[in-house]
């Protein structure tokens, strides 16, 4: 029996196996069933997007809120202060006519506003999208991109310009 066991052959099957006792211990968690650091249990040391931000210490984590839906009035409005300050607000009209964007800043400055409004009829779809930048307060129409539409889904975003101190921003979106 010569060469029964070949060198050849020895060393890949070392190094699998070697590779497979490493991650066993890696992802299998050493087989610690006292809560540890698995990836079901809660450990408020995880980072964003490693488990619930809201467990994390000292978080301002705020849940989202389900998309409001209107016919006419105030669709949705957000409030922001800080540095840069950026609002948001979103929501669903039905059979829009007409779609306006309100913001306001304290102190009186710019604000840079995004905003976007998908329409849908007869199963079509289209999307009007447009930026501008306003002083406070303004309201200023927007077009709704396609006529009697049966919804739209719309966004509207606003920032403050002024960067040297913190402010108030608030956006509304108006159906109607």
């Amino acid at each position: 029996m010569k060469d029964f066991i070949k060198p050849l052959y020895v060393v890949p099957v070392v190094v699998v196996a070697v590779l497979i006792v490493a991650g066993v211990l890696l992802f299998g968690g050493g087989g610690s069933s006292s809560g540890g650091n698995g990836a079901g249990s809660a450990n408020p040391s995880l980072g964003f997007a490693e488990g619930d931000a809201s467990a994390l210490p000292g978080t301002k984590h705020k849940r989202s809120k389900p998309a409001p839906t209107v016919r006419t009035g105030i669709l949705d409005e957000s409030r922001e202060s800080g540095r840069a300050a950026v609002a948001q607000a979103r929501g669903i009209i039905v059979s829009p006519t007409q779609v306006r964007v309100r913001v306001s800043a304290a102190p009186k400055q710019h604000v840079t506003v995004n905003w976007q409004l998908g329409c849908f009829k007869d199963g079509h779809a289209s999307v009007g999208k447009g930026q501008y930048r306003a002083m406070s307060p303004d309201i200023r129409a927007i077009s709704v991109p396609v006529q009697g539409a049966k919804s739209c889904i719309a966004t509207a975003g606003g920032q403050l310009t002024r960067t040297e101190r913190a402010g108030r921003i608030k956006i509304a979106i108006i159906a109607g």
